[in-house]
């Protein structure tokens, strides 16, 4: 029998921590594992994988959690469900932060101290007994619970004897005014369901779906319709990152967005004459006021752009409208909505992109109190209890202030949180609630999609499950009709079966209802929106982003660190103004600006840029719920603000990198028509040949299919251990990601563009940083990766000096983490010292134990077996992985696309990323 030196080392190293005599046996232990009892099914050093659905956002992504000894360590998106498709946006790939978060909450308290559950249930059937003995109403406000939670909470009020109804959703990020529109323009009361890849041409009337609503299935989709040769068409006052992926960006004057669509409607129903179930003419009568040279006199859009955009939905059939948008959703956003639904009829989109939903378990599908109502009730004093459950109407100031009000005046106020937040500290009692990942519930985003939220852990904490408390509650006031005898796991568990269970949810086709124009559909004339505050202020641009899913600014340190993609700004926010908008106010990036509405007044400092309309102000919305108030639809286009330079001068976190790419060519374009680049001629080296004897690693980045959300570069941070620096280090320079967005911004051929470029180590064979380590701490590896021996490495800082890709980090700092924290870490990674320089390894530890596991089963590593943590988590599928030696592998096939390309061929480096150049539908030469 032979032995390799790490197998002997290994099994004597094993032997002599288990006082065993030193043998050869293959079957000694390679670890030792402090299990007391060690469970039956935990393999050491063996990952475990748990389906289970993200919380983060009202979304309800298919999740994988990654278990190693009893703790998660990673999330992944679920390959099989429908939402998330094996991806996951930044804030599901910061989750593991908050779980391990030492701001999470282990025990009950009230007012003044922390509690004893025993005595937290009291607390709460006191509360709540005395609430039904006043003959009061007992309500649950809690976030969007399409499921089993949402279905026992309903079940529990009538066990009490109240209405179900007095189940309240509160979603500081609804759109309500989709639904409006689709139920003035079609009669029906849930959202039609779009089919983004089935469509020639995208048209989005301001609607940021890369950014907002569902930001993993819509970024998918988008990437989709790109890479299948379809168009896509952004109007909107200012380029969000959205837009950014756009053929074309229109910028209309600001509320006229509804006249364009209108506008758009009867120049294409004089081609299709589709009145989509109305009679004859009657469209043509209410679309006659819109006609070309009044609706460009009202958007300022040349008649001529508006008619080519017409002709372009007539020819490019199937097409598809959405929206609108946060970024034009004004006082007319319901009537904008329907205008857009119209322009999807007469395109004879009905059916094809557009489809009628089939009535789903949502909340806002059963007739339920509104959150007017509610506030009116608990203001006139008709609610004597509430029970908060993972909302917080108070964390958005202004823009729910009636709401905040009206809670304060309910006499017993029960909050179900993880984390103290802003309405949990109004509430007289708090209760730490599970998270997600340590759960059990349901999720039904939609019809025919089910997904089983199943707890990956046990509790870190002593936490308790909210449905499981209120059942207690009842059974103590001895109402239990109806109710569950076992606790909401069980109930879970009773509805799926295993199979269910591990492959996720139940997931089915559900056929499309049909959608007809309503007989009142453009009833009323259309009217621009009309906007709060002062007449001769700016008007505010509401901006989502994918750190602000829900409306507020991330507590995680992880979301602040990751840089907004267009601007590169972290840890803070900003306000966006165009350069004569700026030139007005005498202001210049980095200057304060104090921004004050109606609702409130804010600061924040100067983004001077381009990509925003001259006379307007944008501004993030986790920043900009200060400056609205509870007087619009949702947290939209609603009001003006003025600007007010206060004299102070800051220099924002900004991550490293520049905007302008000074003709290097690094983010390249081709022609839409013509997609290909010219061939680089093979340069001569003075290198010797590297030989890569079985496998060349390597990945592909396609700039077409990448939209710069910065998913990759949340799950690197996760999967690496990455530490988190804080904004004084940022702007520094000293930021630790190995992989970061590198974002160009220039003037094209169009109008300002936006280039994303996805950087990592290039991983060369010709290694420019390999030949200058004075400790060979850095080396090529057979399979083609510039390796890492952080032992080796005495912090010289060569190898960082000589990178013509600046993407080696060093370590400044011993990078402290929390206790609880640490358990986040993933065990598979070293955690980098003080004074050692580190980058992508490709997920090295992903590589070997794939390697590790072909070699278990007998067989050659296959291609799609390895997923760097970048490329598995990407929603637009734009990073791909594989053997650039196997011809058949689909990095093989991309590496010969005639859009490939490497970074700095000129240098002769070689790397083993590879690039496929965006098309566009005009490149400057």
């Amino acid at each position: 029998m032979t032995i390799s030196r790490r197998g002997f080392l290994g099994t004597a190293i094993g032997a002599a921590g288990t006082g065993l005599i030193a043998s050869c046996s293959e079957r000694l232990p390679r670890f030792l594992v402090p299990y007391a009892t060690p469970p039956d099914d935990a393999v050491p050093g063996i990952a475990r994988m748990y389906r289970t659905v993200c919380r983060e956002c009202s979304a309800g992504c298919g999740a994988t959690a990654r278990v190693r000894e009893g703790r998660v360590v990673k999330l992944e998106g679920s390959s099989d469900h429908p939402v998330s498709r094996g991806a996951l946006c930044p804030r599901g790939q910061s989750a593991i932060e908050s779980l391990y978060s030492p701001e999470r909450l282990g025990a009950p308290r009230n007012a003044t101290a922390e509690l004893g559950w025993d005595a937290a249930e009291h607390a709460l059937a006191a509360g709540i007994g005395a609430a039904l003995a006043a003959q009061k109403l007992v309500v649950v406000l809690t976030r969007p619970e399409q499921g089993s939670v949402g279905t026992l909470f309903r079940t529990w009020l009538t066990a009490l004897g109240q209405a179900p109804a007095q189940v309240v959703t509160f979603d500081a990020m609804d759109r309500p005014w989709l639904r409006d529109g689709a139920l003035r323009a079609f009669g029906v009361t849930t959202l039609p369901r779009l089919d983004l890849p089935a469509a020639k041409l995208l048209l989005s009337i301001g609607d940021d779906l890369v950014e907002d609503g569902s930001p993993v299935e819509s970024a998918r989709g988008l990437a989709t319709l790109r890479a299948t040769g379809g168009r896509f068409v952004y109007v909107g006052p200012r380029m969000s990152l959205t837009a950014a992926a756009a053929d074309e960006w229109l910028s209309t004057e600001p509320g006229t967005e509804i006249f364009l669509v209108l506008g758009l409607a009867r120049q294409v129903l004089e081609h299709t004459h589709e009145q989509a179930g109305l009679a004859a003419g009657t469209l043509e009568a209410r679309l006659a006021p819109y006609d070309l040279a009044t609706v460009a006199a009202r958007t300022k859009l040349a008649p001529a752009a508006i008619a080519r955009l017409a002709k372009q939905l007539v020819d490019a059939r199937p097409s598809l409208c959405i929206g609108p948008g946060r970024a034009v959703a004004g006082s007319n956003a319901s009537e904008l909505a329907e205008a857009v639904a119209v322009l999807n009829a007469v395109a004879g989109n009905l059916g094809r992109t557009l489809h009628g939903a089939a009535p789903s378990d949502a909340p806002w599908d059963a007739p339920a109190m509104s959150l007017a109502e509610l506030a009116r009730r608990a203001n006139a004093g008709e609610v004597g209890a509430l029970i908060v459950h993972h909302a917080n109407p108070h964390g958005y100031g202004p823009a729910f202030a009636g709401l905040a009000h009206a809670v304060e005046r309910v006499p017993f106020v029960a909050a179900f949180v993880d984390q103290l937040d802003d309405t949990a500290r109004h509430a007289h009692l708090v209760l730490p609630d599970h998270h997600f990942l340590e759960s059990w519930s349901d999720v039904t985003p939609r019809a025919g999609v089910t997904g089983v939220q199943q707890p990956a852990m046990t509790p870190l904490l002593d936490t308790r499950a909210a449905a499981d408390e209120l059942v207690i509650v009842a059974r103590t006031l001895g109402k239990t009709t109806g109710l569950p005898d076992g606790t909401l796991g069980e109930v879970v568990r009773a509805a799926f079966d295993a199979a269910t269970i591990e492959h996720g949810g139940r997931f089915t086709e559900v056929a499309a209802a049909p959608l007809a124009l309503a007989a009142g559909v453009l009833a009323s004339a259309a009217a621009s929106p009309v906007l709060r505050g002062p007449s001769d202020g700016f008007p505010l641009i509401v901006a989502p982003t994918l750190r602000h899913l829900d409306g507020l600014p991330p507590r995680s340190e992880l979301l602040q660190e990751l840089p907004d993609p267009l601007t590169s700004y972290a840890w803070t926010g900003w306000v966006e103004l165009h350069p004569t908008t700026a030139d007005a106010l005498d202001v210049e990036t980095g200057d304060m600006l104090a921004l004050a509405s109606p609702a409130g007044r804010t600061e924040l400092p100067v983004h001077v840029s381009a990509r925003v309309r001259a006379g307007m102000v944008a501004v993030p919305v986790g920043h900009a719920v200060a400056l609205l108030d509870d007087q619009s639809p949702g947290l939209g286009f609603s009001t003006r603000v003025t600007a007010t330079r206060t004299g102070a001068r800051v220099k924002p976190p900004h991550v490293r990198g520049g905007a302008l790419q000074h003709g290097r060519k690094l983010a390249r374009n081709v022609r839409r028509s013509l997609p290909q680049l010219p061939k680089t001629p093979v340069l001569p080296s003075m290198y010797p040949p590297v030989e890569h004897p079985v496998h060349r690693w390597g990945l592909a980045v396609d700039l077409d299919r990448c939209n710069g959300c910065g998913a990759c570069v949340t799950a690197c941070y996760v999967e690496n251990n990455l530490p988190i620096v804080g904004a004084e280090q940022v702007e520094l320079g000293r930021t630790m990601n190995w992989l970061d967005i590198q974002t160009f911004n220039e003037t094209g051929a169009a109008g300002p563009e936006v280039s994303f470029l996805p950087l990592m180590c290039q991983h060369c064979t010709n290694a420019p940083c390999e030949s200058v380590c004075p400790t060979e701490a850095t080396y090529h590896t057979e399979d083609g990766l510039n390796a890492q021996v952080y032992a080796r490495c005495i912090g010289t800082r060569y190898c960082e000096n000589n990178c013509p890709y600046d993407v080696r980090r060093f370590n400044f700092f011993d990078w402290r983490h929390d206790a609880r924290e640490k358990l986040g870490l993933n065990p598979d990674v070293t955690v980098r010292q003080r004074g050692v320089t580190e980058k992508c390894t490709m997920c090295i530890q992903r590589i070997r134990g794939a390697e590790e596991q072909a070699k278990v089963d007998g067989r050659p590593v296959r291609d799609g077996d390895i997923v760097t943590a970048c490329g598995a988590t990407c929603p637009a599928q734009a990073i791909t992985f594989g053997d650039l030696k196997d011809p058949t592998s689909a990095i093989s096939k991309l590496a010969a696309d005639g859009r490939a390309y490497r970074l700095l061929e000129e240098l002769n480096t070689q790397p083993g990323v590879v690039y496929l150049a965006r098309r566009r539908d005009q490149v400057d030469e």
